[in-house]
């Protein structure tokens, strides 16, 4: 069995990835955990085990077949270690990107693995739940374009973001006046619905700008992102409505057909009422839940589809299966 190094603790991916690995079963002899500035002895669950972190500057690169970093305040160490030839995965989730490292999400752009060196990089967490979605199309068709409209529950804040929509819910129920918003969401959540997710940059927010620019490194320049991100008062989960555009003809049945067979993908679409996914339904699930299949008829060859999950358990998903094939791919 191979050994992972995870450079990041204190996130809500890594510790899925952890999670996820205690599951797929990896002991604690084959799991590093690391993470700048260490102060005192940190333990954590793993399985029926515990694992300590280590201080970042004890990693040593050749006792471990790959690293996950994860955190936006470990991306600095990277390349002072990928000198050294370990596999490397970049799982932060900083905005910056290097266009020049490969990104890659499970079953759509698995084969781009081949050109990779010693280093790829993984979408954010709300980005691979769309691309993950979109498998069963991206393996038979060409997207131009891409309109979609995303709805974010309190955790993409990780733990600080549902204690305020916890904190705040519970304080208006009980007509408590105080002060209900810490300012964590620019606006109080609960019972609201705010249209900005991250900081603005120009016209967009952080998280449209990851959509617009990271889609295309995952499926080409060429293609077309046009993001609106809000968020809701839900504490965990993310649902997307995606409007896809098609260089080929397109037919909705054909599509649910061909999403059904792509891995880690479940879908229900019933012209009924209650006929497919709620956030509810996905809450701690590893897989992408698709329903609402339709034909847009507003363009020439498109259809439209709803895509909800749990993003941090997806993208941890993600990461392993891509990590597997990446050290696979020299044997």
């Amino acid at each position: 069995m191979s050994k992972y190094a995870v450079i990041g603790y204190n996130n809500t991916l890594a510790k899925n990835i952890l999670e996820l690995l205690s599951l797929r079963g990896f002991g604690k002899d084959d799991v590093g955990i690391f993470a700048p500035k260490v102060q005192g002895e940190i333990k954590l669950s793993f399985g029926d085990d515990e694992l300590s972190v280590q201080t970042i500057e004890k990693f040593t690169p050749s006792d471990y077949d790959a690293a996950i970093f994860t955190g936006n305040n470990t991306a600095q160490y990277i390349n002072k270690f990928a000198s050294s030839g370990i596999k490397i995965i970049n799982a932060t989730t900083t905005i910056e990107a290097d266009v020049d490292i490969p990104m890659i999400v499970g079953g759509v752009n698995d084969q781009t693995l081949d050109k990779a060196s010693n280093i790829i990089q993984v979408p954010h967490p709300s980005v691979a739940q769309l691309l993950a979605g979109l498998a069963g199309i991206t393996s038979k068709y060409t997207i131009k374009s891409i309109r979609l409209s995303t709805y974010m529950s309190a955790d993409f804040e990780e733990q600080d973001g549902m204690s305020e929509l916890y904190n705040t819910t519970r304080r208006i129920l009980m007509n408590d006046v105080s002060s209900s918003n810490s300012g964590l969401f620019h606006k109080t959540l609960a019972f609201n619905v705010i249209p900005q997710v991250g900081s603005f940059i120009g016209e967009e927010t952080a998280n449209e700008w990851l959509f617009n620019t990271q889609c295309k490194q995952v499926l080409g320049s060429d293609t077309k992102v046009h993001a609106n991100c809000a968020l809701i008062p839900a504490f965990v989960g993310m649902g997307i409505y995606a409007n896809i555009e098609t260089k080929e003809d397109i037919d909705a049945g054909d599509v649910l057909e061909d999403i059904k067979k792509a891995k880690g993908v479940l879908v229900l679409d019933k012209q009924e009422d209650g006929g497919y996914f709620s956030l509810t339904d996905v809450q701690g699930e590893n897989s992408v839940f698709v329903s609402r299949i339709r034909q847009d008829m507003t363009v020439e060859n498109g259809i439209s589809l709803w895509i909800a999950g749990d993003m941090y358990k997806i993208a941890a998903q993600n990461v392993l299966a891509i990590l597997k094939q990446f050290l696979k791919k020299d044997k």
